[in-house]
């Protein structure tokens, strides 16, 4: 007499393959979620290098116009030295007697 398979509906192999097929859709699900995150990830973090870098340069741009910026305040200086050194010698010329000023 052959063996017969208990009178229940059920199939052990079929239950446990089907626990198997869900558990991997399952971890199929978690891991596309997981990739997912590490993408997101990714792009934060390749942005935040970006915005490391474009602050580096602003900060940079911004010393080197700092840097003109006093070059240039040294230059309005030394051509408003010039310009009373200028004004001084006119003046002169103008008070001194004899030289065609009206000093006299």
């Amino acid at each position: 007499m052959s063996e017969t398979a208990p009178p229940d509906d059920t199939d052990p192999l079929a239950e446990a393959a089907a626990r198997l097929e869900r558990a991997v859709s399952a971890a199929g699900a978690r891991m596309d979620e997981l990739s997912r995150r590490a993408g997101d990830a990714g792009a934060e973090a390749h942005a935040a290098r970006d915005s490391d870098a474009d602050r580096a340069r602003l900060a940079e741009a911004l010393d080197e116009a700092r840097g003109r910026e006093r070059e240039l305040a040294d230059a309005v200086r030394d051509a408003g030295a010039a310009l009373d050194e200028a004004a001084d010698a006119l003046r002169a010329l103008l008070d001194a007697p004899g030289d065609g000023g009206d000093g006299a």
